[in-house]
């Protein structure tokens, strides 16, 4: 394939934070219901530097390329994090196997960085096998909507 076919297959995408982006359809998150209070928006991409020691990644609208969510894996901060995947779920982002998962909760970083907090109550399940998301909320009160987790974050980094 020549350089000028395979350009045709990549899209762009002018965002609000990171400027003009390229991607291929098959970097497409579809979120069928959406994201909770974003409803109308259904196509996402992950953006993050793999390169770099950063846990933080983005998750960034096509549909609407102003709005992009921090997110981060929660068990890089948070071992233990844990719960259970019913049959409703599976069926729902049709998981053949678990371990195919990607798991991010949404990070709030509001000016003083220390007041940070990451909602594990509703975290954001991607099959990367067909790259179907959804996120859940969670029906139990192990896990708060605004967890600090700036001192987790220092702790797991200090052991790493």
């Amino acid at each position: 394939m020549s350089l000028k076919e395979s350009e045709e297959f990549r899209m762009e995408l002018n965002t609000k934070n990171f400027g003009i982006i390229h991607y291929n359809e098959e970097d497409v998150i579809y979120f069928e219901e959406g994201i909770p209070g974003f409803e109308e928006l259904h196509n996402f991409l992950i953006i993050g530097d793999e390169e770099e020691d950063m846990p933080f990644k983005w998750l960034q609208s096509i549909d609407n390329p102003d709005i992009a969510f921090v997110v981060i894996d929660p068990r890089v901060f948070k071992p233990d994090y844990t719960f259970e995947i019913d049959e409703e779920l599976k069926n729902f982002l049709a998981i053949e196997d678990v371990n195919h998962l990607l798991i991010f909760v949404i990070v709030v970083i509001p000016e003083k960085i220390e007041e940070m907090t990451a909602n594990l109550k509703a975290p954001i399940i991607i099959n990367a096998e067909n790259n179907r998301g959804v996120q859940i909320i969670l029906d139990n009160d192990k896990y708060l909507i605004k967890h600090p987790i700036l001192e987790e974050l220092k702790n797991a980094y200090s052991h790493a």
